[in-house]
């Protein structure tokens, strides 16, 4: 449609050129007419924008309304989680401090001892070790009466 529209714009315009005095009256007739149509045109494209734009706003303001609705549905459904975090943790604390094992020291590190060195005896002390036990008596057995 738009390229007729086009097309028919330019056939006047070439009229005019053709036709001289009487193509001038002419073409000044169709662009008056065609101010008229665009005027008409324009009163009804803001006709049409206004009442989109109105469609737009009943919109966008039903949506707030209802993302209001949930936020703060949201809002209350988190500060009751956050009171249900702040429950455990506490719960978990006092669990933690009621069971609470010493901390461990860190452990020694172990060394391989090393044999003693063999001590050297003195005279003395050999001779305490070559003297024999003394002999122990024993009990003489009595025999019998005959």
């Amino acid at each position: 449609m738009y390229d007729k529209i086009w097309l028919a714009g330019l056939g006047a315009f070439a009229r005019y050129e053709k036709l001289g005095k009487e193509g001038r009256k002419l073409f000044e007739d169709l662009v008056l007419d065609g101010e008229e149509v665009k005027d008409r045109a324009t009163d009804q494209v803001e006709e049409i924008k206004g009442k989109a734009q109105a469609k737009v706003d009943e919109v966008v303001s039903k949506l707030k309304e209802y993302v209001g609705a949930q936020k703060e549905e949201e809002v209350s459904e988190m500060d009751e989680l956050r009171g249900q975090i702040e429950e455990l943790t506490k719960a978990v604390k006092d669990l933690a401090a009621t069971e609470k094992k010493p901390a461990r020291a860190p452990r020694k590190k172990i060394t391989p001892k090393k044999p003693a060195a063999k001590k050297v005896e003195t005279k003395e002390e050999a001779k305490v070790e070559e003297k024999p036990a003394p002999a122990v008596a024993k009990p003489v057995e009595q025999k019998p009466a005959a």
